[in-house]
Order: structure tokens, then C-alpha cells, then sequence
């Protein structure tokens, strides 16, 4: 246990910074990439449970410890936070998204698996879809930016308070983690943000017939200059 936890430790402290992983991923053609990741996860009709992620960091992690997200509550409301702690302090967590390593995709981050949409779900029982991820992955360069995420479920989406909610990431520096919280796409705080994480979704054009487009609903907010935005929000009720 301890080699597999420094194994992921060490892949985890090699990611990008957000500023440099968008910037990267623009160079390789986001959309291009991301569709035929997305195509991959469609083809295979598991688009209700997988989705894809921009791999980046917002700080470093100890070889004992992951990258841990759950749920809060705090005096601006409901919220996600991903946050560095001991593997041992997890009673109950599941990976929800995975880098491309050689030929094996390796846990990146973990989660409560309440906010997930099927907890359950097994990425190593999928090896065709893993198969040709990795191929796309090889093919694109983009093995060390994007990997395949797990999409949240009902618990977390029945706290968006707007029609057109999405969520918006920021660093809480002091706590090394990262808080997610649902803001109006409207809002200016999306003026400055990155798109880190897309799914695929049904449409139907003028015509009326069904086609399938990329949406994304998760931003992580950066500074002109590049990095990320920090949080001064962070604050628990009593």
C-alpha cells in the first residue's frame, strides 16, 4: 500500500499548474482532443457515468497523503472541497479520475462517494474504453493533461441554485485544497477561468435530429497572469 500511495503521490507533484495545463492543451486543440475522448466514452454509452478532466494541481501532497474531496456547508453555502490528507484518516473513498501512466491509468484524486453518480462504478472492468482512451491519449500527447473523471450525482447537483449553474474552482492556499462552489455562468467571476472538465451530451439540431456536443460545467478560476485564484471565502459555520 505504501509503494502504490508514494507511486501516486509522485505523479500527482508532476502535474501542471492550471495556467500552464490550459495553455499546453490549447496548443495540442482542446476541442478536438476532448471531443474524441468524449466520442470514445459515448461510443461505449457510458456517458452517464464518465466524463473527462483537465489533470493539473494546486499544490504539492506527501507521499502518505491523497487529494480527498467532500462536501461542505459553510456561511456562503454548499461547496466542494478537495483537500490533502493522510490516506488513513479515509474511511470511505473511491477514485474519481485517472492519469494515463505508461499503459495503466493510475488514480489521481479520491472522493466521498456520495457526490459520485454511480460510486460503484469500475474503470478496470471497462478495458475497451481504457484501451482506446489510451490510444487517443498517445496519439494526441495528451497522456500528462486530460484522463477520464467520474461525474457527480444527484446529491451535488441538487444543490445548484441557478438554472445555468456551473461550478468554479479556487485555491485555498492555506488549507492546500481546492473549493468548488455553483456560480451563475453569467457571473463575472468566469471572466478569468479554465474549463476542467467536459462531458458528453445530447442535442438536437434545427432540423431535429440528435447529435452529441461537449458541455462543460466545471472552471477553475486563474489570474490574467496565469495561476490560480485563491479563495478568502473559505469560512465554516459554528
Amino acid at each position: 500500500m505504501d509503494a502504490i500511495t508514494y507511486a501516486h503521490a509522485r505523479s500527482y507533484n508532476a502535474l501542471n499548474p492550471i495556467s500552464e495545463a490550459t495553455r499546453i492543451l490549447a496548443d495540442l486543440g482542446e476541442e478536438e482532443t476532448v471531443g474524441k475522448l468524449l466520442s470514445v466514452i459515448q461510443r461505449y454509452r457510458l456517458q452517464g457515468e464518465l466524463g473527462i478532466r483537465l489533470l493539473h494541481k494546486h499544490n504539492d501532497i506527501l507521499d502518505d497523503e491523497i487529494m480527498y474531496e467532500s462536501a461542505l456547508f459553510d456561511t456562503d453555502g454548499f461547496a466542494l472541497e478537495t483537500k490533502a490528507i493522510p490516506k488513513s484518516e479515509c474511511q470511505a473513498l473511491v477514485a474519481n479520475s485517472w492519469q494515463l501512466t505508461g499503459h495503466v491509468f493510475m488514480p489521481v484524486e479520491f472522493s466521498d462517494p456520495a457526490l459520485l453518480v454511480c460510486p460503484s462504478f469500475d474503470i478496470a472492468r471497462h478495458p475497451d474504453v481504457l484501451r482506446e482512451l489510451a490510444q487517443v491519449l498517445h496519439e494526441t500527447g495528451a497522456e500528462y493533461l486530460l484522463g477520464p473523471c467520474l461525474l457527480y450525482g444527484t446529491f451535488v447537483e441538487s444543490h445548484a441554485p441557478y438554472q445555468d449553474s456551473a461550478f468554479l474552482e479556487k485555491t485555498d492556499t492555506e488549507n492546500r485544497a481546492n473549493v468548488v462552489r455553483y456560480v451563475e455562468m453569467k457571473d463575472i467571476s468566469f471572466r478569468n477561468s479554465a474549463k476542467t472538465k467536459w462531458r458528453a451530451v445530447q442535442a438536437i439540431d434545427d432540423a431535429g435530429n440528435l447529435f452529441w456536443t461537449t458541455a462543460c460545467n466545471c472552471f477553475c478560476s486563474v489570474f490574467p497572469s496565469g495561476g490560480h485564484q485563491g479563495t478568502t471565502s473559505h469560512r465554516y459555520t459554528p
